[in-house]
């Protein structure tokens, strides 16, 4: 009966560290929700460099020209001008002479193709520009996701600020769905002053912090652009703010082996760059495999038994799927009104919902752990072996 004891213990210690949690982060965003922008709005330059056509690519590039933002130019970068991204950037820049140019980065035999890209797209950020904001292709912004985005830069103890990513799926597959509650956990530590760190997808730094904190050594011979600079932010005693309105929507659909790539690959990065925070999701990885497994062996032993005592105890353990449903249910409205948009189309139905949790139990751990095996990542058809924060190999 022991063990019974003990997985009631770990279902409610669970249940606790999970609502404080949501009401932890609920009290941030809706504080950060209510507060006003700084009249903070130097001159940016915005840095986006690509690879391929994303869905919606050029409705999401073109949005970036209509920022309600006073001074701004823009970026592109591509590694060959033989990229299907190139012709549609460079017709947008001569759309629109002097907002934005166009880079061809080339390779580097010791760098990700994003990394080179952002590198060298710095050469051409303009002498007068006192803020750098990168951000990716797939990325969905309102018009004022910029002022938001550089706003609180004018706190100098904030180093860097980030927006976050909401995958939405309106084709209700399961995969894509779990991909979403997997990336909506990572959430948490957005929150978190400790292990806060930026998303390349939406972050401005101010110029002189990047040039203060070597930025550009520290993207030498790397594959990571976000967690090598949070690191370096850090190190310099700056804080990484996340700024809830910049949290931006992505198309979330995907087969099983593009989301297994992608959660490889963010996991692996962490653990290459951003050491401390790997730690902290594979130690919430195994407890949560723990959790299944006295689940399914308390069952066993229940039936093997027939110990009346142990079933209750199970089935104790089986009510946290409900309440974790019920968080999923109530945060819609927190999410919608951060979005800025309707998306409750782009849920999961309730039913599906059902399904998804539990399997997220069984799922979400081995994607997370299965780091622990390899430094290799798949990113946009390209190999890279990790052999540390410092050395890089393209395969």
């Amino acid at each position: 009966m022991e063990i019974g004891y003990f997985f009631v213990f770990m279902t409610v210690v669970g249940a606790i560290i999970q609502v404080s949690t949501y009401i932890r982060l609920y009290k941030y965003m809706d504080a950060d929700l209510a507060r006003r922008p700084e009249s903070y709005k130097p001159k940016a330059s915005i840095i986006l460099p690509c690879k391929g056509l994303d869905p919606d690519f050029k409705k999401n590039i073109e949005r970036l020209f209509l920022q309600d933002y006073p001074h701004f130019q823009i970026i592109f970068a591509v590694a060959e001008e033989s990229d299907p991204a190139y012709k549609p950037l460079f017709q947008l820049c001569q759309k629109h002479p002097g907002r934005a140019d166009i880079v061809v980065a080339g390779f580097h035999p010791h760098r990700a193709q994003k990394v080179n890209n952002q590198l060298c797209a710095l050469q051409l950020v303009q002498p007068d520009s006192e803020v750098i904001a990168f951000v990716d292709s797939d990325v969905i912004a309102l018009n004022n996701f910029l002022t938001h985005l550089v706003a609180p830069l004018k706190d100098t103890s904030i180093g860097v600020t980030t927006g976050y990513r909401f995958y939405v799926s309106n084709n209700w597959d399961l995969p894509s769905i779990i991909r979403g509650f997997w990336n909506r956990m990572s959430s948490v530590e957005l929150i978190d002053k400790k292990y806060a760190f930026a998303w390349g997808g939406a972050m401005a730094i101010r110029r002189e912090v990047f040039e203060r904190a070597r930025i550009a050594e520290h993207w030498d011979n790397s594959a990571d652009d976000d967690m090598s600079l949070t690191k370096a932010i850090k190190e310099l005693g700056l804080r990484v703010h996340f700024v809830t309105k910049c949290t931006v929507t992505s198309e979330g659909r995907a087969t099983v082996a593009e989301i297994l790539e992608w959660t490889n690959r963010q996991m692996i990065l962490t653990k290459v760059y951003y050491p401390e925070l790997w730690r902290r999701a594979i130690g919430r990885s195994f407890i949560m495999l723990l959790w299944t497994v006295f689940m399914f062996w308390t069952l066993y032993l229940a039936i093997e038994q027939n110990s009346q005592d142990l079933f209750s105890a199970f089935w104790i353990g089986v009510a946290i799927f409900p309440l974790e449903i019920f968080l999923i249910m109530v945060s819609r409205s927190l999410w919608n009104r951060i979005l800025g948009v309707e998306v409750s189309h782009m849920y999961e139905p309730f039913w599906l919902c059902c399904i998804a949790v539990p399997l997220a139990h069984i799922c979400l751990p081995f994607m997370t752990l299965y780091s622990v095996l390899t430094n290799k990542v798949q990113w946009r058809g390209v190999t890279y072996n990790l052999k540390s924060a410092t050395e890089l190999v393209i395969e």
